[in-house]
């Protein structure tokens, strides 16, 4: 009966049997070709004819981890939380410990509302209003065909709403025009909170590198995946905070720091050999540094009723701009692969020397026999 309850627990438990069944392979497979070699060849030579092969197909295997940072890899990069500041009198990371975050003058950055509006003005002054209808691109250059379309697309996106604006599936469904005029409104106020970082993702050509950034640059939604979701995390589990989830805050602007150095937009193929030489001749690889800004929302847009659709989340502008400042921990991911490639090497090598030298005594041995004849 105790067997019948050791047995169960063995099938249940996975660590047990994951354990028991990589045994029972290394015991099947890898035994049953040690235990041929060593009925063929002797226990001794039959071990390290078993032992070269085995420790050559790690060396083989070893080397694909290496490479592709996979299998049995060390830990992959992630961002750790340095700091967390809050504005102060409106200036955002006057407060911050780390050095090169007080070169980030995040507050004195531009609108991305009025960046879209004025590169609009600009647009119409130099081509007309006929430069936002169809048949647009005989109005135009070639050579400004693709900023023309980049500040057609933001405009669609954040620029300003009115209801003239509004196209016919977005009115269906309202029978009041004060209904409508409602609607035309909140598009607008949406727009009007439109960040740098949700522009740059539509229109990177839109936004420049201000002065204000100093050594930092500006990451699009696109780019702040996984500082986002550290950042969250980090705002979350901090305990500073009475969030107590992401609805309860806005992300508003992201920014990048040190690293490795990226390709330009639209690259060539030069820039990306020479980017691709560059990076495999620096040895050493810089800091990298992110800041994440969010911003707490206001309570109304909290209030979502039963059985209705959630209400957009607008962010309060009288609570501080929060600043998750984090550093980039590269980990090891290669190191680990690394190290089991050299090791198996290493004895692979040292086994093939001594098969090597057994060899030589064994003909040694054999000339003597025949010299003796």
């Amino acid at each position: 009966m105790q067997m019948l309850d050791l047995i169960a627990g063995l099938a249940w438990d996975p660590e047990i049997r994951g354990f028991m069944a990589v045994l029972t392979g290394i015991v099947v497979l890898m035994g049953s070709v040690w235990l041929v070699l060593s009925t063929n060849s002797g226990p001794r030579l039959g071990t390290l004819l078993s032992g070269a092969a085995f420790f050559g197909w790690m060396a083989i295997m070893g080397s694909v981890w290496w490479i592709y940072g996979i299998g049995y890899a060390g830990d992959r990069p992630v961002f750790e939380e340095l700091e967390i500041v809050d504005a102060n009198d409106g200036i955002h990371l006057d407060l911050a410990a780390t050095d090169v975050a007080e070169d980030l003058q995040s507050e004195n950055l531009p609108v991305a509302f009025e960046v879209v509006t004025v590169a609009h003005d600009d647009l119409v002054e130099e081509f007309g209003e006929a430069v936002f209808a169809d048949g647009w691109e005989s109005l135009v250059t070639v050579a400004d065909i693709g900023r023309v379309n980049e500040i057609r697309t933001a405009w669609v996106e954040f620029g300003a709403v009115t209801v003239a604006d509004l196209t016919p599936d977005q009115t269906q469904g309202f029978d009041n025009p004060a209904d409508i005029e409602a609607f035309a409104a909140e598009e607008h106020a949406k727009n009007e909170a439109t960040t740098l970082s949700e522009l740059a993702a539509v229109a990177p050509g839109l936004v420049p590198e201000y002065d204000e950034l100093g050594p930092w640059r500006l990451l699009s939604t696109a780019e702040m995946g996984e500082a986002q979701a550290s950042a969250i995390a980090f705002i979350i589990e901090s305990g500073d905070y009475d969030f107590r989830g992401q609805g309860e805050f806005r992300i508003l602007n992201g920014f990048a720091s040190g690293g490795k150095g990226s390709l330009p937009d639209d690259p060539s193929r030069w820039d990306r050999i020479s980017q691709q030489v560059t990076s495999a001749l620096t040895i050493k690889h810089p800091t990298g540094y992110a800041i994440i800004q969010l911003q707490a929302v206001t309570a109304d847009s909290l209030d979502n009723l039963p059985g209705q659709a959630p209400q957009r989340t607008v962010a309060d502008r009288d609570e501080p701009i929060v600043s998750v400042v984090m550093i980039r921990n590269l980990g090891n991911l290669r190191q680990v692969p690394a190290l089991v490639t050299i090791g198996s090497l290493l004895i692979f090598l040292a086994l093939c020397y001594m098969l090597h030298e057994r060899d030589k005594v064994s003909m040694a041995r054999r000339a003597e026999l025949d010299g003796a004849q």
